[in-house]
């Protein structure tokens, strides 16, 4: 009898511990250093990744808001405007590549002074688009290299990027300020 009712004491609080376990009132589960470890660079690369997809993003907005606001807000009015043949001449993009463009260049051939921005229909054109930008640049430095010692100052000061599916080209005096108006716009 004394082994029975051990027994049964034994199994008593046995079942006393699993349900306390089930209930999550103490148990096995502890927090150790290599967990909270884990935890942290789970948290740092999703903030990582988080800030990679937020750092491309662009508003939608339309090419003629953006070439009326730059043209009221910048000093590019005081180049020339340019037109799709130019775009093609400059740049090697056909117009309808784009889902629109703004394209500002300096009158003089000896300026670099010029301000491009093209919209693409996705991603994937807007990357082909921003190669040749980048291959333009390229060709103004091979261009000015020997002798233009203002326009390498320039150059090597010019803006280019991708920012969602907008390509833009700025270089020129007072490139920062027409970059960040157009940054303010998307």
């Amino acid at each position: 009898m004394k082994e029975r009712t051990a027994v049964l004491k034994r199994s008593t609080q046995k079942e006393k511990r699993t349900s306390s376990r089930a209930k999550g009132s103490g148990g096995s589960f502890r927090v150790t250093p290599s967990l909270v470890i884990k935890i942290l660079l789970v948290a740092i690369l999703a903030a990582y990744l988080a800030a990679l997809y937020i750092s491309d993003y662009a508003k939608d907005v339309s090419m003629d808001q953006i070439t009326s606001s730059m043209e009221a807000s910048t000093g590019i009015a005081e180049m020339q405007k340019r037109g799709r043949g130019d775009l093609r001449r400059f740049y090697s993009i056909e117009e309808d590549e784009t889902l629109g463009y703004l394209f500002y260049k300096a009158v003089s051939p000896m300026s670099v002074d010029e301000c491009l921005i093209v919209k693409a229909a996705n991603s994937a054109g807007a990357d082909s688009l921003y190669e040749r930008v980048n291959a333009h640049l390229d060709s103004q430095k091979n261009v000015f290299g020997g002798y233009g010692t203002d326009q390498m100052a320039l150059l090597g000061n010019a803006s280019v990027g991708k920012k969602g599916n907008y390509v833009y080209y700025f270089c020129g005096a007072g490139s920062d300020s027409v970059r960040d108006a157009f940054f303010s716009l998307i």
